[in-house]
């Protein structure tokens, strides 16, 4: 005896919910940049953006945190 189907069809199990990636000012994707394969696969399957507050990708996300923190670093403090 089989134990009862959950409620979603077949279809929609089978689909997964695919993350958010960002793509950089090169055009690659922040969490493998140096892969322009990736990059180009993100962008055809429409889960690469430019928009860093819809990134889902926790790799992406982190890469942008370490970016951002640098430029931080890098600014003068402008105490002389």
């Amino acid at each position: 005896m089989r134990p009862p189907e959950s409620r979603a069809t077949a279809k929609t199990r089978k689909k997964r919910r695919r993350d958010l990636h960002f793509l950089n000012s090169d055009g690659m994707v922040a969490c493998n940049p140096r892969d322009r394969e990736a990059a180009h696969r993100a962008q055809d399957e429409g889960i690469a953006t430019e928009d860093q507050g819809a990134v889902t990708c926790k790799k992406c996300w982190e890469a942008i945190r370490r970016a951002r923190n640098r430029q931080r670093s890098k600014k003068p403090s402008g105490n002389a």
